[in-house]
């Protein structure tokens, strides 16, 4: 029930943020507050509101002008982490998928991410894949339905019969793959520090052997790596309340050889979804 809920999520999110407009309204005056302070040279205070405003409004403009700020201020990981959703929301875009190529040699990170965007099993392609196979099946049965005549020659209908199961296994296949490449952008999160400031100087996310504040690393990866968030029973992230109160997930690295556990302020998904 869970997995119907987050594929239905991943359809319904891909076709309403192409329909949202730009920030407009009560998030107007914020735009603008936030494009004199960055004129003035208050990145900071501009990042404050950008990210404010993305509380409410979601589009691609807005994370590729966050990434932007990242950007001056050397915090790569979030760059990473904002042009990444810029893509979800315009994967289109080349400009976007350039800065990121660019952002991710400054990290010193391989383009490890297995579920590009440009590939044609990409996650937000998964309507067209499910549109085509759905008419291309109730295509095949109108046409014997209607058309059909036993007087037709059997290797006709043999060619026909084999194109109409080859096109449909072939869409389908393709929508299997989608929905897997939807459930691993689901639990996909990207490495960050647990504020915005650049205060680690390794730049590196340490994923503890327990989860607790003391334990030891067990491996490190670079800020801005994609990290993988293991699932429970019941598909939802597994994760451990220490007594401090603070919440640490299990992840795992893309190759899926190194893995760790980190603090919920450590890493941010790429979908705006509720995984916690």
């Amino acid at each position: 029930m869970i997995r119907i809920r987050l594929k239905l999520y991943l359809f319904i999110s891909s076709a309403c943020y192409a329909l949202l407009p730009s920030v407009e309204g009560s998030n107007e005056k914020l735009f603008y507050d936030a494009v004199r302070a960055e004129a003035s040279g208050d990145l900071v205070k501009a990042v404050e509101i950008y990210c404010e405003i993305a509380k409410t409004e979601h589009s691609a403009n807005l994370n590729a002008n966050l990434a932007n700020l990242y950007f001056k201020l050397e915090n790569y990981a979030r760059v990473i982490l904002h042009l990444r959703k810029a893509i979800w929301l315009d994967p289109e875009n080349r400009e976007y998928a350039d800065n990121l190529a660019y952002a991710l040699e400054l990290a010193s990170i391989s383009n490890q991410n297995e579920f590009q965007f440009g590939s044609v099993f990409s996650a937000h392609l998964q309507l067209f894949w499910l549109t085509a196979f759905a008419i291309l099946f109730w295509a095949g049965i109108f046409f014997v339905l209607l058309f059909f005549r036993p007087s037709l020659p059997k290797s006709r209908a043999f060619l026909l019969g084999t194109f109409w199961l080859g096109g449909i296994s072939f869409f389908g296949w393709g929508w299997y793959h989608t929905i897997l490449n939807s459930m691993e952008l689901s639990r996909e999160v990207i490495a960050v520090n647990a504020t915005n400031k650049e205060d680690n100087l390794e730049k590196m996310l340490a994923l503890r052997v327990f989860a607790g504040e003391g334990s030891e690393a067990n491996t490190q990866v670079p800020l801005g790596s994609s990290l993988f968030l293991d699932l429970d029973d019941n598909d939802l992230p597994r994760f451990h309340t220490s007594p401090t109160g603070d919440k640490w997930f299990l992840a795992r690295s893309a190759s899926g050889s190194n893995k760790g556990w980190v603090r919920e302020e450590e890493f941010e998904s790429i979908l705006d979804f509720p995984i916690k």
